[in-house]
């Protein structure tokens, strides 16, 4: 399973679990940001967009607060508990948080599931999170996040090291769905230089979201 499986490249090729890649789909589904097509000469990538920080203040039921807030403070939550789901680890924490449509996210509950089963864990953080930010709100919600995977271990409950991983930054892009309370039905996945820069799109973005 490689990155474009799971979260980055290191992390999801470390444990290596046996599920198939999700189908990938186009990246509308994901991000409205068009795709640069690729060119035979040497042109600077576009910085990253900046999206300007809002301070979140969810509701009492992360749940069901339709709001901007909540639609970031629910995502946010999410990647927290995807970093205890494989640094504890322990699956169930991504229980019933995602849509069966997510095939991302089946992985990523799969990869925690497959680090209990084999007795390993990943050192605690394995991903920091620095922003989560609403960039579509009509038509289905769409969330943004700029992740990095920190330089860590993969060890065993004695703590002897498995293997040892490389940091790396990407922006994942989550489609949101509220029906009655909030889901999240597709993650894509984009690595990016360390300043923020885009790589060849052809290469560092996936989308998980099954048909």
């Amino acid at each position: 399973m490689t990155f474009v499986a799971l979260l980055l490249a290191a992390l999801a090729s470390a444990c290596s679990p046996p599920v198939a890649a999700a189908p990938a789909t186009t990246a509308a589904d994901v991000t409205n940001r068009p795709v640069a097509t690729a060119s035979p000469t040497t042109t600077p990538r576009p910085s990253a967009p900046v999206v300007a920080w809002r301070p979140r203040v969810p509701g009492p039921d992360l749940l069901h607060d339709h709001s901007w807030g909540g639609a970031e403070a629910y995502v946010e939550d999410y990647l927290e508990r995807l970093d205890d789901a494989w640094t504890v680890p322990r699956p169930s924490l991504l229980d019933n948080r995602a849509s069966k449509e997510c095939g991302t996210c089946a992985n990523f509950r799969e990869g925690a599931a497959y680090l209990f089963r084999k007795g390993q864990r990943h050192e605690a953080p394995m991903l920091t999170v620095s922003d989560v930010s609403v960039v579509i709100w009509k038509g289905g919600v769409r969330v943004v996040a700029d992740v990095r995977q920190t330089d860590h271990r993969i060890v065993t409950r004695t703590g002897r090291t498995i293997r040892r991983i490389d940091g790396e930054r990407a922006y994942l892009y989550v489609l949101l769905s509220y029906r009655g309370r909030w889901w999240i039905d597709a993650i894509g996945i984009e690595r990016v230089n360390d300043d923020g820069t885009y790589r060849d799109v052809s290469k560092s973005r996936t989308v998980g979201r099954r048909r």
